[in-house]
């Protein structure tokens, strides 16, 4: 096992357990559809990251526990409106919160993930974190939930428009996606107390490891096993979204096959005609595009990783081998 996903393990006990904490409470319904998804799993990517980070540039990683679960929190509340946007009934392999409980209460268990973000953040104060750094934590998760909005509308809006250039795209996945990437590792760096230089290449490391996440799940989302993948294979193209690979592949691509990616994108359920936008995909060479490119966006994090301070040896190689993960993963 990888030393990252043993620290995760190690880790996540704690995250879950002052997580879960915070979800409980009445009327059941709300608080049990808040719970649905991070007890359907995850991978916690965000928060070890958090955690890692401190222990990286000298703390102790249990003082920043609270701030671990508010970057999980979070990312949840975001997957839960995200899934009633884009009409998904499946995630983590589990139904989604709105195909459970009907989208009125998806929307409130959603605000109340929100609002659990700061009662967690404010209790770093509890931890020992000193005031002036609870006061950054929190600005920094307020940054976070208004710049992920601002992506979620533009991928929204991608799905409208007929032609969208790459760093639009690029544009649009470092705000929706990347964005929790770096501020949870710059969030580990400020309760580690490091300085304002080590944090800047921390949150490159961060941007750079979030952004070639996104990359790969576009990937996933036209390669991965269904059942690996916890949710239904081709929902990107189901929904019209201007992945890297669609956007490479449209600019690639003879114009009556152009065409007929047009024509299939966000417009069609049947399975066939999604199958051959695939396979129409991959024969362009965007698979292999996608691959490289988010290789790159690894390689400029493990840059950032390298002249960045953490001290710590062992910290050090987690991350390493954290950014070589995710353009490994097959979920």
């Amino acid at each position: 096992m990888l030393k990252i996903l043993e620290f995760g393990k190690k880790v996540r006990p704690f995250i879950d357990k002052f997580m879960f904490e915070l979800l409980r409470g009445k009327p059941s319904e709300l608080y049990d559809a808040a719970s649905h998804l991070p007890k359907a799993g995850g991978k916690r990517l965000r928060p070890v990251l958090l955690l890692a980070v401190t222990k990286g540039v000298g703390e102790n990683w249990k003082k920043a526990i609270p701030a671990a679960a508010a970057i999980e929190l979070l990312h949840n509340f975001t997957l839960v409106h995200d899934d009633i946007m884009d009409k998904d009934e499946f995630r983590r392999g589990v139904p989604t919160v709105h195909k459970i409980w009907g989208e009125d209460i998806a929307i409130l268990a959603g605000d109340l993930l929100f609002s659990k973000v700061f009662e967690a953040a404010s209790k770093l104060l509890d931890y020992g974190v000193e005031p002036d750094k609870v006061v950054q934590v929190v600005n920094r998760l307020s940054q976070a939930a208004t710049i992920v909005a601002e992506g979620q509308t533009l991928d929204l809006r991608f799905v409208k428009e007929v032609y969208v250039s790459e760093r639009e795209y690029l544009d649009m996945i470092e705000r929706k996606t990347a964005t929790l990437f770096k501020i949870a590792a710059e969030i580990g760096a400020i309760i580690g107390n490091a300085s304002s230089e080590c944090i800047e290449k921390i949150k490159e490391y961060g941007l750079n490891i979030g952004i070639a996440f996104q990359i790969r799940d576009d990937i996933l989302g036209l390669t991965a096993d269904e059942k690996k993948l916890g949710k239904p294979v081709y929902s990107d193209l189901r929904e019209g979204k201007k992945t890297i690979l669609v956007i490479n592949a449209l600019s690639k691509l003879p114009e009556h096959e152009k065409q007929f990616l047009l024509k299939v994108l966000g417009k069609t359920q049947d399975i066939n005609l999604l199958k051959k936008a695939a396979e129409l995909i991959i024969r362009s060479g965007a698979l292999d595009y996608a691959e490289e490119l988010a290789k790159q966006y690894v390689k400029k994090a493990l840059i950032s990783l390298e002249q960045s301070c953490i001290q710590d040896k062992e910290v050090y190689e987690m991350l390493k081998e954290l950014a070589l993960y995710i353009v490994e993963r097959e979920r």
